[in-house]
């Protein structure tokens, strides 16, 4: 049960970090915007010191994590920079196991807050992401080496002199503080996203706010960061009348940070007391027997933050139906290739050539992956036939459910032999590409039985005769039933894996779900169907 929801619940909080709605503590950068709004859009920045902070991160009042920066002006190439570096660090528990993430960046940038480079680590599994980042006039020059790659991938972002480096938010604060009622625009590079997002900072007024060493009179910030596919996140900071940030919280998950000296950010963290399931399950009423065998489920949801017409998507196994801003009927379809079944208005989606050439996540090039989907398939030349080969092979074949794995990619995987849904998920995908079959992760929610709730899952769809077919490797049961809930899909391109968890993070503790009737698979024509309570004992 724990291994379905395992590496969203661990890579939610993360990715918050990454996206900054979390204070990496005090963090170098952005001018403001020639068209911020503020009565002190005029006035000259104040320069960047040399200084050095410490935070603590919080979830459910539980601490899990810390993050260092640091901030020093020196020559490099007899040119005068400042540069920053922030490491964080989080520590998260599944049941007896442990993992960590490890997220460290580094910005060099000009006096005036101009982006000459970055870098980063992220290391979410036994190996990690490496990006490099440079500026050229109206190009930013990222790239990026995955585990045991030796030849990195490339990617050119269009930038712009104007454009801030990826510890924007608190040291646009730190370079010029705002004041109650002001706003202020820019826009920044994210880490980990390898996206410019456009960020907005709402000064309200000053409260009291507790933090660890007492009650403070903080200016409160919302925080707004839209990406370029129109996700947004939400968050607020608390600055003093000097702009440092000495508190954060992101509405997504309730993570907090709090500023605090060495010694207590040190201290050894709550993660073993601080148990994250109940917040990532959606517990339901009504049981659902045998999920996997349904032919057609729907669904009433509800969504206290949003509208989850808004939230899942449409498809071929899935039609969404608006009933009111906060609550949507969704129908789930279970389909094969070949048949008419599934979403009749479902729109045409062709696949990308994205969806077949390897990533820093899938690496459908690397020997060992090519030398075992060759291994699990032979000579079969149906794709689907081969496609669900596949699909049991990744079953079979990752053993080890060890669960300190957080998002390892797939060329981690066909060595290691262990994790579990999202490492079963890029396992297939990249395996499945390797067979010249087109495929993508999906991510959403599976309904786990004994527990009567669904929980956060990752599986693979692959594209078979002109439609995209759901398949698990985590389950393998040859394709899917109706007891999977899309929320989105992403063939993991420049690590977008971070972009494919945003809109389940803003899910994570206000879904509800009711389950409307079902109808199951069965041999015979007819049907089968119930409402609410009443069984359906058919195959």
């Amino acid at each position: 049960m724990n291994r379905k929801i395992a590496a969203i619940r661990r890579l939610a909080a993360g990715l918050l970090i990454l996206a900054g709605c979390t204070n990496n503590s005090p963090q170098f950068q952005a001018e403001q915007r020639p068209d911020a709004t503020s009565a002190d859009a005029e006035a000259n920045p104040r320069s960047l010191e040399a200084r050095e902070s410490w935070d603590v991160y919080v979830l459910q009042g539980k601490r899990v994590g810390y993050g260092h920066t640091t901030i020093r002006r020196q020559l490099e190439s007899g040119l005068e920079v400042v540069r920053t570096e922030n490491v964080s660090r989080l520590t998260l528990r599944r049941g007896t196991d442990v993992s960590e993430q490890v997220i460290s960046g580094t910005s060099v940038e000009t006096p005036r807050g101009e982006l000459i480079g970055f870098q980063s680590e992220i290391r979410m599994g036994p190996g990690a992401i490496l990006t490099f980042g440079s500026a050229h006039g109206k190009k930013l020059d990222i790239m990026m080496l995955g585990p045991g790659e030796t030849k990195p991938k490339r990617i050119l972002i269009p930038w712009s002199s104007d454009y801030f480096g990826p510890f924007a938010t608190e040291q646009t604060l730190l370079r010029r503080p705002m004041k109650p009622g002001q706003r202020r625009a820019f826009k920044t590079i994210v880490i980990g996203f390898n996206q410019v997002a456009d960020v907005e900072l709402t000064a309200k007024d000053f409260e009291s706010v507790k933090l660890p060493n007492g009650m403070r009179e903080l200016l409160r910030v919302e925080t707004l960061t839209r990406l370029p596919d129109g996700q947004q996140i939400k968050g607020t900071l608390w600055c003093d009348r000097s702009g440092d940030t000495l508190k954060t919280y992101s509405e997504a998950m309730g993570l907090e940070t709090f500023r605090v000296s060495k010694a207590e950010a040190l201290k050894k963290t709550d993660a073993a007391e601080l148990d994250l399931l109940p917040s990532m399950m959606v517990e339901v009423q009504q049981p659902l027997s045998d999920p996997h065998r349904t032919k057609r489920v729907r669904y009433r949801v509800q969504l206290e933050r949003g509208d989850p017409a808004k939230s899942f998507v449409t498809g071929p196994t899935q039609s969404v139906k608006s009933i009111d801003p906060h609550t949507a009927e969704i129908t789930v379809y279970a389909i094969r290739p070949g048949q008419a079944a599934g979403n009749p208005d479902a729109p045409a989606e062709q696949p990308t050539d994205d969806d077949l050439r390897p990533n820093n996540f899938i690496q459908s090039d690397d020997p060992l992956i090519r030398a075992n989907a060759q291994k699990a398939a032979g000579d079969e030349k149906d794709p689907w036939r081969a496609a669900v080969a596949l699909e049991r092979f990744v079953h079979d074949e990752v053993k080890d459910k060890n669960f300190t794995q957080a998002f390892a990619t797939a060329a981690e995987v066909a060595r290691s032999r262990e994790g579990d849904c999202t490492e079963h998920a890029v396992y297939l995908a990249a395996l499945a590409r390797a067979r010249g079959i087109p495929a993508r992760l999906a991510i959403g929610l599976v309904y786990i039985e004994g527990r009567r709730a669904f929980g956060f899952h990752a599986w693979t769809e692959v594209y078979v005769k002109d439609r995209w077919i759901p398949i698990d490797g985590t389950l393998a049961h040859g394709g899917i039933g109706a007891a999977h809930l899309k929320i989105a899909a992403s063939n993991l391109k420049e690590a977008s894996v971070y972009n494919a968890l945003l809109p389940v993070v803003k899910l994570i503790g206000g879904l509800r779900i009711e389950i409307v009737d079902i109808v199951r698979k069965q041999p015979s024509a007819g049907g089968c169907s119930l409402r609410m309570q009443k069984p359906c004992l058919s195959e």
